[in-house]
């Protein structure tokens, strides 16, 4: 037997983790961090907004774990934080008795939201959240007869089968028996109030409609797609006046990313129930949160008979709730909620500056608060159009071609980490840490602009050279 030893593991060269890697985890997923130039980053460590390479490179992290780090990575607090609790040996497994730093988190999570939100179910996931969401409606309303859900088109709500029902972004569905039935989910556009609509009607007879509860992003993730001033508003007094519930999924968008704790509250709007992960975890725990009315709690799971029929083994271990509880008193006392709306500004003010410059590449500005996109305007190049030629899956099309190449551009050019989705591969997404600074965003920026400025071909030419090998099927 030959087990790594954990200061082994530690100070595994690269190359060595790149064939561990392979070999016993995913080496699909490796070749696409090599396509990107990600495979050889070879990371010493990370603090705040920037990743420290071995080789003294510091990478601007714009990605933030796809917004997971939202205090950004290692935050003294956070840090201090789980010493805190390894000091007092604090009890991480308790499933018998209440665990006082359940209710400390739940209580300050409730003091966040807007009433009547003030009842929490803790997960180790997002998509584990949207679950324990979905199941609480269906307990409501099933009693009713109610057995559909409407989400909308281009939704990423999580891949666990039920949560994998209501994802209709890309490919995620694809060779997977549904949890939900496809029969009994209905999709519809994403920000259009009137197809919800006709869809209840479409469900009713004898004044009964059929619908559980519909889900939507306040932005929908995938796209960074923000719906009409309003629609959220609508959506749920819409919903109220059918006897359908409103779930918003905040897992992306919560927890100050746009300006706000929450992005419906940008809107004078409380929906039924809401759904809390990414960034509560102080980039340093797997942690998810369903939290709904104590009125709908009553309903679902109002007895002790009832009570644990939802549940979860790793949900609310104490020394994750310590540091999701520090998480909210550092967005709250370092005023990052009012910084992020204030960045978001000087953000996307940058970004439509450099659409201003480059109009014939970027389409689009995307996003709100700390979670902002640019959409592009590809157009098929000879170089992305010899890509496409050759049938390799990796370069199965010039837009993932081309996404991919400003993506590695500005990784290796100018040392910036962004991401993009398959769900809209036009699209690059920046979600960098709310304690980001203007200098850092203008770094970012600035490495975009000179790599638009070189154009597509250029970035596109490199790219394809970089990954020839793979382009050929060698």
């Amino acid at each position: 037997m030959d087990l790594l030893t954990l200061d082994e593991a530690l100070d595994l060269p690269q190359a060595r983790a790149n064939e561990l890697f392979a070999a016993h985890l995913n080496r699909y997923l490796l070749r696409a961090f090599e396509i990107l130039g990600y495979s050889e980053m070879d990371i010493a460590g990370a603090e705040g907004v920037v990743i420290h390479l071995r080789d003294g490179r510091e990478i601007l992290d714009f990605s933030g774990g796809i917004g997971i780090c939202g205090v950004g990575h290692n935050h003294p607090r956070v840090l201090a934080a789980e010493r805190k609790c390894q000091e007092r040996k604090v009890i991480d497994l308790m499933r018998v008795a209440p665990h006082r730093l359940q209710g400390a988190l739940a209580h300050n999570i409730a003091q966040c939201l807007p009433d009547p939100l003030d009842v929490s179910f803790f997960t180790v996931s997002g998509a584990e959240a949207v679950e324990g969401a979905m199941k609480l409606c269906e307990r409501i309303q099933g009693p009713k007869g109610k057995t559909k859900f409407i989400a909308m088109q281009g939704a990423f709500h999580g891949k666990l089968h039920g949560s994998l029902s209501v994802t209709t972004a890309s490919r995620f569905q694809s060779g997977f028996i549904m949890g939900i039935p496809q029969e009994n989910v209905i999709t519809v556009p994403y920000g259009d109030l009137e197809a919800v609509r006709a869809a209840i009607a479409a469900e009713t007879r004898d004044g009964v409609n059929s619908i559980v509860a519909v889900i939507v992003e306040p932005i929908r993730g995938e796209a960074c797609e923000v719906p009409p001033e309003g629609y959220l508003t609508e959506l749920a007094q819409l919903c109220r006046d059918n006897d359908v519930m409103s779930i918003f999924d905040e897992v992306k968008t919560g927890m100050g990313r746009t300006g706000k704790f929450v992005a419906f509250q940008h809107e004078d709007v409380v929906p039924d129930v809401t759904t809390l992960a990414k960034s509560l975890g102080g980039a340093k725990r797997a942690i998810g949160a369903m939290v709904t009315s104590q009125e709908n709690w009553e309903k679902a799971y109002g007895s002790v008979r009832d009570c644990t029929i939802h549940s979860t083994g790793f949900g609310g271990l104490g020394s994750t709730m310590a540091i999701a509880l520090e998480t909210i008193n550092i967005m709250h006392e370092e005023g990052l909620i009012d910084r992020c709306a204030e960045l978001g500004e000087y953000f996307g003010g940058r970004l439509r500056a450099l659409q201003e410059k480059h109009p014939k590449t970027v389409a689009e500005v995307r996003g709100r608060g700390l979670f902002q996109a640019l959409r592009f305007r590809f157009k098929e190049t000879f170089a992305a159009k010899v890509a496409g030629i050759t049938g390799n899956e990796i370069f199965r099309s010039y837009q993932s071609v081309m996404i991919g190449a400003l993506n590695r551009e500005l990784y290796q050019r100018h040392n910036v980490l962004t991401h993009f989705q398959p769900g809209a591969l036009d699209v690059m997404h920046f979600m960098p840490p709310l304690i980001v600074t203007e200098a850092q965003i203008d770094q970012v920026v600035d490495g975009l602009d000179d790599v638009l400025t070189r154009g597509m071909t250029d970035a596109t030419v490199r790219f394809i050279t970089a990954n020839a090998r793979r382009v050929l099927r060698l």
